[in-house]
């Protein structure tokens, strides 16, 4: 089993469904699968009552989430710039292309994601004491595509 290492990671995005850039000074990222679950416990146990009934599920609906902290750089007019200004896209619809590689873009570095999503914040913090820094989150809005790092390069 192979283990991987975080800082080669990357978050790539597409501007208006066109090229994928880079987002810039990433620190940390988190992808997050869910799957959701539905009760179908029916009263009886194969309609005998005198054995006991335990709960039963079915599979749900499935969703996907991002989200990433970066320090803020005003200079980055692709992958910084694209999530800040999709949050006001947000409101008509407008995803963006996510391509995620936790452990980089080689052909040995593991798995990566890729899906569209809708932009649910964009926040910038500032203190005295420390560099200026941005998050960011969306929401996935399809199904998540898995795949080698190098293949969605």
């Amino acid at each position: 089993m192979s283990t991987f290492t975080g800082q080669s990671g990357i978050i790539k995005v597409a501007l208006d469904g066109g090229t994928h850039y880079a987002i810039g000074e990433l620190r940390s990222f988190t992808i997050e699968q869910t799957q959701d679950t539905v009760e179908t416990t029916a009263m009886q146990a194969a309609g005998n009552s005198a054995l006991s009934v335990s709960r039963t599920y079915k599979p749900g609906l499935s969703t996907f989430t991002i989200t990433g902290d970066v320090y803020f750089n005003g200079d980055d007019t692709n992958g910084q710039a694209a999530l800040e200004g999709k949050l006001d896209e947000a409101a008509t619809g407008t995803d963006v292309e996510f391509k995620v590689f936790p452990a980089g873009v080689g052909a040995s570095d593991g798995k990566a994601f890729s899906g569209n999503a809708i932009m649910t914040s964009f926040s910038v913090s500032s203190s005295v004491d420390g560099a200026v820094e941005a998050s960011f989150a969306a929401q996935g809005t399809d199904s998540l595509t898995i795949d080698d790092a190098d293949t969605l390069a």
